[in-house]
Order: C-alpha cells, then sequence, then structure tokens
C-alpha cells in the first residue's frame, strides 16, 4: 500500500466508524437471528464495503454462533494473521463469492448473479456459512436484479447475502423489500483525521480540514480528491464563488480546461463535488434564501444530467456558473436544469 491509498475492502484489517451498524451485525449474528440478506447503504468511500467482508470474515470463522462478541477488541474483529482472513483477503475462500461491476458500461450483469445463486446452493466447504457480496449492487442491471431477487425470496439455509449499495435507490422495491437496510452515515470529524493519519500520514491538519469538507466525511472521496489535485482546484472554485456575480473568465476557463482534460469524468466528478461542498457552505451561511436554494438544485440536476447524457462538460462548467452568477444577482429565475 502506497501513502494515501486505502487498502482493498477485504484486506483492510482495521475498521473505524459506524458502531452501531457493527454491533447490530455482530449482536444477530450472536443471538442466532440474523436476516439473510441486507443492505449495506450510504455514500461512496465511507466504509460499507469494509464492514461487509469483516462482517463476511466474522460470520466464516463460525463466531456468529458463539458468545465471543464481547471479549472482541471490537465488534467483528479479526486479526489479519487469522488463516480465514488471509484467505478471504487472496479471494480463496471457498465459502465466500464476491459480484462487482465489470466491463465498459460498469454494471453486473445476470450471469454473474447466477452463477453466484448457484454456488450458494452448494454445501459450505470450510464453514458453516455461505456468504455473498455483491459490491455496488446499485450497478446490477435490470436481469441481474430479477435473479437476484429469485434468490432473496427462496434463500438457501446458512447463506447470507451482503448488498453494497451506494444509491439504493436504483434497487428495485421487491429486492429492497427483502433485505434489512443498514444506513451507514459519513464519518465525522475524529473518525475521519483517524482514516488519513493511518493512509496519509503525510497531510497536515489544515489538508485534513480541507479534504473533509469537499467528501463530506468520506475518507476515500478525499483521498481520491487528493490525487486528483481536489486542494487546489477547491481554492481555484471558492475564490469563483466568492466572487459572483462577477466571473473571471480566464479563470474560468482554467478550471474548465483542468475538470475536462481527461476523457474520464474523474476531475469532472471531484468538481461537482467540490462544488456541491461551496454550494451548501454558502447556503448555510446565507439563510434559505429562495435563489440559492434553486441555483443549488439547478445546479445539482444539470451536474447529473451531464453525467448521464454524457454532455459537453466544458460547457456545463459555464452553464453552471452562469446561472450561479443570475442567482447572486437576486434573478433566480429559470435557474432550473
Amino acid at each position: 500500500m502506497t501513502a494515501g491509498e486505502i487498502p482493498e475492502p477485504r484486506k483492510r484489517e482495521g475498521f473505524v466508524g459506524h458502531p452501531a451498524a457493527a454491533g447490530m451485525l455482530a449482536g444477530d449474528a450472536t443471538a442466532g437471528r440474523l436476516h439473510h440478506a441486507w443492505i449495506l447503504a450510504g455514500p461512496r468511500g465511507i466504509g460499507k464495503a469494509t464492514l461487509a467482508f469483516r462482517f463476511a470474515r466474522y460470520l466464516l470463522t463460525g463466531q456468529g454462533g458463539s458468545l465471543l462478541a464481547e471479549a472482541e477488541p471490537a465488534p467483528l474483529h479479526l486479526a489479519a494473521e487469522d488463516p480465514v482472513f488471509r484467505r478471504v483477503a487472496s479471494g480463496g475462500h471457498a465459502d465466500l463469492r464476491v459480484v462487482e461491476p465489470a466491463g465498459a458500461r460498469g454494471e453486473i450483469r445476470v450471469d454473474a448473479i447466477r452463477d453466484a445463486v448457484r454456488f450458494l446452493r452448494l454445501t459450505p466447504g470450510e464453514s458453516a456459512w455461505r456468504v455473498l457480496v455483491v459490491d455496488g449492487a446499485d450497478s446490477m442491471n435490470p436481469n441481474a436484479q430479477n435473479a437476484a431477487l429469485k434468490l432473496l425470496e427462496e434463500p438457501p439455509p446458512n447463506v447470507l447475502v451482503l448488498l453494497v449499495a451506494h444509491r439504493p435507490s436504483l434497487l428495485l422495491p421487491t429486492v429492497r423489500s427483502r433485505c434489512r437496510m443498514l444506513r451507514l452515515a459519513p464519518l465525522d470529524r475524529p473518525e475521519f483525521d483517524e482514516v488519513l493519519r493511518e493512509v496519509a500520514p503525510e497531510l497536515d491538519a489544515e489538508a485534513c480540514a480541507r479534504l473533509f469538507e469537499v467528501s463530506g466525511g468520506s475518507p476515500g472521496a478525499a483521498l481520491e480528491l487528493e490525487q486528483l489535485g481536489g486542494r487546489a482546484l477547491k481554492e481555484a472554485v471558492d475564490s469563483l464563488l466568492d466572487a459572483l456575480p462577477e466571473i473571471d473568465r480566464q479563470a474560468l476557463d482554467r478550471i474548465a480546461a483542468a475538470v475536462t482534460e481527461n476523457r474520464d469524468a474523474a476531475h469532472f466528478q471531484a468538481f461537482g463535488r467540490i462544488l456541491a461542498a461551496g454550494l451548501a457552505g454558502r447556503l448555510r451561511a446565507a439563510g434559505p434564501d429562495a435563489a440559492w436554494l434553486d441555483a443549488e438544485a439547478g445546479v445539482s440536476r444539470l451536474l447529473e444530467r451531464s453525467t448521464a447524457l454524457s454532455l459537453d462538460r466544458r460547457q456545463t462548467v459555464f452553464e453552471i456558473f452562469g446561472r450561479l452568477a443570475r442567482a447572486a444577482t437576486g434573478k433566480g429565475q429559470g435557474v432550473v436544469a
């Protein structure tokens, strides 16, 4: 692992935050009342997949039916030296199947789910459980979701399904209704700092503060932003926002070029997160100003539409600041994407 890089969730021993969620899973497993399917929902990069693998390891060691939870250093903890931990980390555990988005469209297709269902119907080979982790479950296409639904409706005994979803609203209502929902919130500031001290000790307190603000408490998003030059981009965006309704055209040109220079959408998405954080801060300071509320909603829809429809990102940046300039002059009419 290099500095500034969070280990893969299946390889991460430490776990920060979400004590209620971890405690609920441990308690239900220990009491023998574990539901067969769970949705771990929340923003990207806050530890949902890490919790899923942490719980999978816990069950696969046989601790789910014991009374060991009280003696553990933390709920669901398993030391990295444990053989089960090592096999899960290497992808070699016989009773664990992981499904993730694949292909050019970044989706989970029906064949992957059908293969996982066949796996779950086999007798466990190493433990009392078979576990399926679907990381990015909200990227399952409709056929894949329908295949998953059949499993959720008629689960084999001693099977656990963990659906990790950034946007659970994209899952079919029938899928959601057959799962228990665990909503994980972004980390608070001390938890966020703890993660960054571990994985990026070179970042000082000021850098952590800025990254916390623009990432919304997501260490994964924060480190992605850092790798994309997020702090410099935040300063440039904040400068433009502070100057509204005046717009420095050259500064706007530089931002537009910076966030559209690569064909992938990572820089543009980072711009969207930074802009959203900046607008939210100004709304808190300004109070319930109708023009700014409309502007924030319109900008959010424009960013979503630009990503979904692959619109011209450079033109989107110009249009966003044009709308914000109109809002700053009190001419909020028409600030709707």
